[in-house]
């Protein structure tokens, strides 16, 4: 009877146990680059930032959607067919966030 209550107090006693627990959390702090369209046929521009294609310029609305980039200088460029429409040096920092409005240009 004795081991039968020990027993028993030792399994109610391990149940009090809880296990640690850990938790991550990643900031990402790169800065963002949105955009804020005037025309419609501006969603179709090609978004090119240091001569790297970003696919058309629609998907980085502000409020929507925003590129992320390392901070520094960046050339962004806007292009329609094989026409650059749009060209701007822009400086961004970490954590930052920036919206340029673009206009139709053609």
């Amino acid at each position: 009877m004795r081991v039968l209550i020990v027993s028993l107090f030792l399994v109610l006693l391990s149940a009090c146990v809880q296990t640690p627990t850990q938790t991550t959390q990643v900031v990402d702090d790169r800065p963002g680059l949105a955009f804020e369209l005037h025309s419609s046929s501006a969603k179709s521009y090609e978004l090119k930032v240091d001569g790297v294609s970003y696919g058309p310029v629609g998907q980085y609305l502000a409020g929507e959607n925003r590129l992320r980039i390392i901070d520094g200088n960046h050339q962004v460029e806007l292009l329609s067919g094989n026409k650059v429409v749009y060209s701007q040096t822009v400086y961004l920092g970490a954590g930052s966030n920036r919206i340029l409005k673009v206009g139709n240009y053609e």
